[in-house]
C-alpha cells in the first residue's frame, strides 16, 4: 500500500474490503466502525425519522378527525380548529427558527393544514370549485413558505401539488373538451419534473445543500421517466390501433429514448450517480421486455406454457445483463473518481 493510498479518507466500503482481505481483525473492524459512525449518529437518524413519521401520523389523524366528525361539527368549529392549528404551526416554526428541523416540519404541517382549510371551506360553503383549483391554489399560496423554508420535503410536497393540479386540470377541463391529447399531458408532466430535476442539480452546484438528498433526485428521475414511458407503452400494447396513430403519439414516444440516453450520459460522465443509472436502465428494461413479450405472445399459436417459460428466461437474461453492465460501470466510475 503506497503513501497516497494511506492519505485517502477511509469509508465503510474501504473498511469492509480491508476486513475481507484479512488486513483487519474482527475487533479492529468493529472499533473502526464505531469511530466512523458513533452511536450519536444513529440516535440522530432515528430522531429525525421518528419526527417525520410522527408528524405525518398527526396530520393524517387531523384529516380523518374532520372526515369522521363532519356531520356533528359546526362550520365555525371546523374552520376555527384548522385555523388555530395552522397559526400554531406557523408561530412554532417562527419561534424555533427555520434553521432547525422541528421548525421546518412545523412549516410543512402548516402547509398541509392550509390545504385542509381550503377543502373544508369549499365543502362548507359549496363554492363549486373544481378539484384542480384546490390544488393549484394550494400550491400558489404556500409558494412563499417553500422558498423561505429551504426544506427539501416541503419543496417535494409543492411539486406533488403542482403535478396533481395539472393532471386534474386535464381530466376536468381539457379532456372533456377534446382540446389536448393525452400525450401532451405526459410531455407536460415530464417537462415539469424534468425542469425540477434540472433546477435541483443546478441549485446543488450553487451551494443549496438542503437539496443534496439522493432520494429527491431519484424520485424526480422516476417521475420524469414514468411520464415519458406512457406513450411508447401505449403503442406497444396497441392501446392505439396502429392504423390510427397520430403525430402526437409518435412524437411523444420518440422523446423517451432521447431523454433516457441523455440522462444516462449525464449521470455516467458528469454527475456520476449509480442509483440514477440503475433507475434509467430499469425503465429501459421494462419497455424492452414489454415489447418482447407483446411480440412473442401475440404471434404465437403453440404451447402457452413453453412461451411463458421462454419469456421468463428472457427476463432473467435481460436483468442479468443489466446487472452485469451496472457492476462493470460501477468499477469504471470508481477508477475514474479515485486519484
Amino acid at each position: 500500500m503506497n503513501d497516497t493510498a494511506l492519505d485517502q479518507p477511509v469509508d465503510i466500503k474501504t473498511l469492509r474490503r480491508l476486513h475481507q482481505d484479512g488486513c483487519l481483525t474482527d475487533e479492529a473492524f468493529t472499533a473502526a466502525l464505531r469511530t466512523l459512525r458513533p452511536a450519536a449518529v444513529w440516535f440522530s437518524w432515528a430522531e429525525r425519522n421518528l419526527l417525520f413519521f410522527g408528524s405525518a401520523l398527526v396530520l393524517s389523524g387531523t384529516m380523518f378527525f374532520f372526515a369522521y366528525n363532519w356531520s356533528v361539527m359546526g362550520k365555525f368549529l371546523k374552520l376555527g380548529l384548522i385555523e388555530a392549528g395552522m397559526v400554531a404551526c406557523v408561530a412554532g416554526s417562527y419561534w424555533l427558527g427555520l434553521n432547525k428541523l422541528t421548525g421546518k416540519i412545523l412549516l410543512l404541517s402548516a402547509s398541509v393544514l392550509l390545504g385542509v382549510l381550503m377543502a373544508v371551506y369549499g365543502q362548507t360553503y359549496q363554492t363549486g370549485a373544481d378539484a384542480f383549483e384546490l390544488f393549484v391554489g394550494w400550491a400558489a399560496l404556500i409558494l412563499g413558505w417553500v422558498v423561505v423554508s429551504e426544506f427539501a420535503a416541503l419543496w417535494f410536497f409543492w411539486l406533488i401539488l403542482v403535478n396533481t393540479g395539472s393532471i386534474l386540470y386535464w381530466v376536468q377541463v381539457l379532456e372533456p373538451a377534446h382540446s389536448v391529447k393525452f400525450e401532451y399531458l405526459c410531455l407536460f408532466i415530464a417537462a415539469l419534473n424534468g425542469t425540477a430535476l434540472i433546477c435541483r442539480e443546478g441549485a446543488v452546484k450553487k451551494g443549496f445543500s438542503y437539496l443534496e438528498g439522493r432520494w429527491l433526485r431519484a424520485i424526480l428521475v422516476v417521475a420524469l421517466l414514468s411520464a415519458l414511458s406512457i406513450p411508447p407503452m401505449a403503442i406497444i400494447l396497441e392501446i392505439y390501433a396502429y392504423s390510427h396513430l397520430h403525430a402526437a403519439s409518435v412524437a411523444s414516444a420518440l422523446v423517451w429514448p432521447m431523454v433516457a440516453l441523455g440522462g444516462y450520459v449525464c449521470y455516467r460522465k458528469i454527475l456520476r450517480d449509480m442509483l440514477t443509472l440503475a433507475l434509467i436502465l430499469m425503465n429501459a428494461c421494462l419497455i424492452l421486455l414489454t415489447l418482447i413479450g407483446k411480440l412473442m405472445l401475440d404471434g404465437h399459436h403453440g404451447s402457452d406454457e413453453f412461451m411463458f417459460l421462454l419469456f421468463a428466461l428472457i427476463i432473467i437474461g435481460v436483468v442479468s445483463v443489466t446487472a452485469f453492465w451496472l457492476k462493470r460501470t460501477a468499477k469504471e466510475m470508481a477508477k475514474e473518481i479515485a486519484p
